[in-house]
């Protein structure tokens, strides 16, 4: 039985290190199972006590140690503490230590491993430490030369970080090629590639005239995949020099593409890692939603190159100092290469499903945690997403001129620097007259979404409307929680549908109001333009208010946002009318008005099918103290049943006028066609017969794009369609020797919420194009069962949970970071019902107490359950 509780790490207890190691040579010899490293750094006292040198150390095999090139014996490996100390050294010494690893072996997929013949290296946050020893922190800054020896018929292609200054053919068959990084970084920046691959180049030439080598590197066979990764790339790089004059370092841009990777990319100083979902696409196998992951994971790896690497975290409390930045500037980045509306309203809604949950329950924390236990716990969409709205609150303040003096003033202070998010903070004030940001940093140190109020009175007489913003917090806020300083866009809407006024409030106090005077008739107020703050909005307006907004706000999150609070409220009325046991019956006035956005020409297609949407299961598990699962996924199916059948024929229609036919183009327009088609062919599944399930079916045997095929494919195994199995097969025996298309197959029926999907799972778990050492495959198989199946996760026999549960501690052996994420599944246990939690209640308490168990899965259970 587990009885110790792994140690908590505090930031008030930060110490800057002992010693600093200012150049660090590595010579690497490769082997799949016996690799050598050899190390040899120069390394100063960064105190004037004399401590010793604690070096991090994991599943090394130490082989020798040298102080100023003597033998040194005066050491202490602690297997527990996994540190190598060296008990009384120079103020300034070289160090040299060799050891040894087994990449093969290695299915943490942390340090060096292999993915299939690839070497490659995944060192955030604290990987490093499983290739060598060493001081294995942010704030330990270094320049590294890299040498790499391999079997040259093996791995032909050799990379690190950096430009490469010597190569070399060796005895033996073997090759060698040297890397230089002319830039200080932290070892979690380091990187290494070994492999027989292929590459596409290209070149960009930068604002200054200077001319960079742009290399993408895969499997061989997907060279041609890799094209729309590398525009990608050098529209980022344009995009930095033009938006905040941000010109690349090096000489050459690298990327590699490796299936087994625990993220979705890595920013290693000019050689990022990436999941080789975020690289290869093309139409046939690829779909929209890839294609602009890609162009959006791309810019968010090399943007890191100013914001992450040139400046970089002083300590790992700090993650949201690069992540919430950088996150920010790929949004942006993505809303001017495609729209902005749309980008604005998806990065909200990926938001409020994720963040917002994780705001709400057990594992919820600071954008600038105080503690963790394990830090690959806190690679969150708080950290990312919350972080990254705080950073947008900063520039709506500020504005977009005041913002790029901040982010000037931010790189002239410091640059090469490893530092702390007061010190971005410090930047943005100084560049514009001091701004105080004193009450802002509120949103740095409190956890939970604040909530936000907002009530108006319109006074005829003198023309005035006075709005009042109320503020509160949450019930797992912080003891003592202070008021936020948030900037608050405003609206007012006259009766013909346009804006009287617009502005953005600084709101500071508990309470506070606002008035607007000259206002002629009475308006509609339209609150939290463009969501200029992270928070949850109730209002006064009514119904009929809400759908005059629906159709007529000038902003268009707001619009959007206006169908989904009156969907979001009748729905909730209806789960409970579905829990009384009452007959359902949807407002007649919001199917109308439903029915009007989808006749609507005058906004563009991708706009139209995100106003199609209606809230989904985990943001009406929200607004629930007790979570009903297939009472909320029965509504919502009734709800979508109605809707499509009053409208079917208005669907119908839209359906065949956005169908481009055998014409296949990559632009925001005609991915927001195909968006608008597919999601019409969804709604129209939903209504009796079988009709429009031979169109779907139709639609899947003649797509000549990924997105129409998976698409239809979706719409006939979730609408468990006649056609259902022959299409599935005809899927698989098309794409089964495609590993990220065979990911999408298995997403498709871990969805799918009928009782046959718990044997389905149990079943392709056996299938050969499953493997569970490979992240994505288990994403999309027991991920996506655990994050958006709730129905069958939480079916009444508790079969779901210790499904799960048994899943994670298999893997819990292998591959720590994804057994704890898959743990999160589990978050809402204090708020399932209570038969349910008395089933979930027993797998916890039997992973909690599993000898051997990791802090990373202990961190997040031990909180589920407190």
């Amino acid at each position: 039985m587990k009885t110790d509780a792994p140690k908590v790490i505090k930031l008030n207890e930060y110490k800057k290190p002992d010693y600093l190691v200012e150049t660090i040579d590595l010579v690497f010899n490769l082997d799949s199972t016996q690799t050598r490293v050899a190390s040899k750094m120069k390394i100063q006292r960064n105190t004037t006590d004399a401590a010793p040198l604690i070096l991090n150390g994991e599943e090394l095999v130490l082989k020798s140690i040298k102080v100023n090139g003597e033998a040194y014996t005066d050491y202490k490996l602690d297997a527990e503490a996994n540190t190598l100390t060296l008990n009384k050294v120079p103020d300034s010494f070289t160090l040299e230590i060799e050891n040894e690893i087994n990449p093969e072996a290695n299915k943490t997929l942390d340090g060096l491993y292999k993915s299939g013949t690839i070497f490659c290296t995944q060192n955030e946050p604290e990987g490093f430490r499983r290739i060598t020893y060493y001081v294995d922190r942010p704030d330990n800054m270094a320049k590294f030369t890299t040498k790499i020896i391999a079997d040259k018929n093996l791995y032909p292609i050799l990379l690190s970080n950096g430009n490469p200054i010597a190569k070399g053919d060796l005895l033996d068959g073997k090759h060698f090629v040297t890397w230089e990084d002319p830039f200080k970084k932290p070892s979690y920046l380091y990187a290494l590639v070994a492999g027989d691959l292929g590459f596409i180049k290209d070149t960009f030439k930068t604002k200054s005239g200077r001319f960079v080598a742009l290399e993408i590197y895969c499997d061989k066979g997907n060279e041609d995949k890799c094209h729309h990764a590398m525009e990608s790339l050098k529209k980022s790089m344009k995009w930095d020099e033009d938006r905040f004059g941000l010109e690349y370092d090096l000489d050459i841009y690298m990327i590699v593409a490796v299936d087994a990777f625990n993220m979705g990319a890595m920013e290693n100083k000019g050689l990022n890692i990436f999941n080789s979902a975020y690289v290869l696409a093309d139409q046939k196998s690829a779909t929209d939603t890839n294609f602009y992951g890609i162009e959006s994971v791309i810019g968010h790896e090399y943007f890191h190159n100013w914001t992450g690497n040139r400046i970089t975290c002083r300590d790992w409390f700090q993650l949201t100092l690069k992540e919430g930045l950088t996150v920010f500037r790929d949004q942006e980045f993505s809303a001017d290469m495609n729209s902005r509306s749309v980008e604005r309203i998806q990065s909200v809604m990926g938001l409020r499903a994720a963040q917002f949950a994780e705001d709400a329950g057990p594992t919820s924390h600071p954008i600038k945690p105080s503690t963790y236990m394990e830090i690959n716990n806190f690679y969150t969409a708080t950290i990312y997403e919350k972080g990254a709205e705080v950073i947008r609150m900063i520039q709506t303040l500020l504005g977009v001129d005041g913002f790029r003096r901040g982010m000037d003033k931010y790189f002239e202070l410091f640059d090469g620097q490893a530092v702390r998010t007061e010190d971005f903070i410090h930047s943005m004030s100084v560049a514009n007259d001091n701004f105080d940001f004193t009450q802002f940093k509120n949103w740095y140190s409190q956890n939970g979404t604040p909530l936000l109020k907002s009530s108006s009175v319109y006074d005829d007489t003198n023309k005035r409307l006075t709005l009042t913003l109320t503020q509160s917090f949450p019930a797992n806020a912080p003891s003592g929680a202070l008021p936020y300083h948030m900037p608050v866009r405003v609206g007012l809407i006259g009766p013909d549908g346009k804006d009287i006024a617009s502005k953005v409030l600084e709101f500071k106090k508990a309470t506070q109001d606002f008035v607007f005077e000259n206002i002629s008739v009475r308006p509609i107020a339209s609150i939290n333009r463009d969501f200029s703050a992270p928070v949850k909005l109730t209002t006064d307006l009514s119904f009929n208010d809400q759908l005059f907004l629906m159709a007529n706000d000038s902003d268009s999150f707001n619009r959007f946002e206006a169908a989904q609070v009156v969907s979001q409220k009748l729905i909730l009325d209806l789960i409970e009318d579905a829990k009384a046991k009452r007959p359902l019956e949807l407002n007649s006035q919001f199917v109308l008005a439903y029915g009007k956005i989808l006749a609507d020409q005058s906004i563009d297609e991708a706009f139209r099918a995100l106003s199609m949407s209606i809230p989904g299961e985990g943001i009406l598990h929200q607004e629930q103290t007790v979570i009903y699962y297939p009472e909320t996924d029965a509504v919502r199916t009734f709800v979508k049943k109605t809707l499509a059948t009053a409208h079917q024929d208005e669907l119908l229609k839209i359906y065949k006028s956005q169908d481009l036919g055998n014409v296949y183009k990559l632009d925001p327009k005609s991915m927001g066609q195909r968006d608008l088609k597919n999601r019409c062919l969804d709604l129209l599944s939903y209504v009796e017969g079988d009709k429009y399930k031979t169109l779907a079916f139709d639609q899947f045997k003649n797509a000549t794009n990924m997105t129409d095929e998976i698409g239809a494919l979706s719409v006939l195994v979730h609408s468990n369609s006649q056609y259902k199995d022959e299409a599935l097969k005809a899927f698989y025996t098309k794409w089964k020797s495609e590993t990220l298309v065979m990911q999408k197959w298995l997403a498709v029926q871990a969805q799918t919420s009928d009782d046959s999907t718990y044997e389905t799972i149990l079943r392709l778990e056996n299938d050969s194009v499953y493997d569970r050492t490979i992240p994505n495959l288990v994403r999309s198989l027991l991920g996506q069962f655990v994050s958006t199946n709730k129905v069958q996760f939480n079916h009444l026999s508790g079969r779901g949970y210790k499904l799960i549960a048994d899943r994670m501690l298999e893997l819990d052996k292998l591959n720590p970071q994804m057994a704890s994420r898959m743990a999160s599944g589990f978050k809402d246990y204090k708020r399932t019902p209570k038969n349910l939690q008395a089933l979930m209640n027993v797998e916890l308490e039997r992973i909690i107490k599993t000898d051997g168990l990791s802090k990373n899965v202990y961190e997040i259970v031990s909180k589920i359950l407190a």
